[in-house]
């Protein structure tokens, strides 16, 4: 594979997930790990991809292979963080957390302090059973609540998004996907936009600042036809 096909796989993938099409985002990374399986970004990437997919064991073994093969870094601990978070090994997340939390990287004025709030909130809900096992029944509400976006059933998975944030509220992507139901499915973006910035308030993802920067522009659209 040319290096132009590579970084045009890498960026029409990152494209791809930042606008939340997983499964194309999925399939450009595809390509690009047949030229260089070992790769950092590939490793990384669909390490990423696979968990917003839901195939967490499969994310588990891309990143901790880009771990054996480049050493620790905050990245891959913060990475391994938010998965072992999210599937309910409550130790290794809490282990993962602190040594993220450790490195340059999350210190003041480093380029991912932003993240170091989170980070401790959920290092402090892994470090007490009762809490953790408030997030586990968030992640129950979280899944019923797709369900009930996949029936059609959108104001009841709006409340069970929110739920679910109301018993973890690290858990932005409960906000984003409620917000996302506003904006896209039931056409209130002034509904949608304090949960959008709620979420990236907490994550800075940019696929959530991308989904801010939409529904203010859905609103502006609709205040000017006024």
């Amino acid at each position: 594979m040319n290096k132009f096909f590579a970084a045009m796989c890498e960026r029409f993938g990152l494209n791809a997930y930042i606008a939340g099409d997983y499964q194309k985002a999925e399939r450009w990374f595809r390509k690009l790990e047949q030229s260089e399986p070992t790769s950092i970004r590939v490793l990384r990437n669909l390490g990423v991809i696979l968990l917003a997919e839901g195939r967490s064991g499969e994310a588990e073994r891309y990143l901790l292979r880009e771990e054996k093969l480049y050493g620790a870094s905050f990245y891959r601990h913060s990475a391994l963080a938010d998965l072992t978070y999210a599937i309910g090994k409550r130790k290794e997340a809490a282990r993962r957390y602190r040594l993220a939390l450790q490195e340059p990287e999350c210190a003041e004025g480093g380029v991912a302090f932003h993240m170091r709030a989170l980070m401790e909130k959920r290092l402090a809900m892994c470090e007490d059973e009762k809490s953790y096992a408030g997030t586990r029944k968030a992640m129950e509400l979280f899944r019923q609540a797709e369900e009930l976006r996949e029936t059609g059933d959108y104001e009841g998975a709006i409340q069970s998004f929110l739920q679910s944030f109301a018993l973890d509220e690290t858990n932005w992507p409960a906000l984003n996907n409620a917000a996302s139901i506003y904006m896209n499915t039931l056409k209130e973006p002034v509904e949608a936009e304090p949960l959008f910035s709620q979420a990236f308030d907490l994550s800075h993802s940019i696929q959530v600042a991308r989904n801010v920067e939409l529904c203010r522009q859905a609103i502006s659209r609709g205040q000017k036809k006024k």
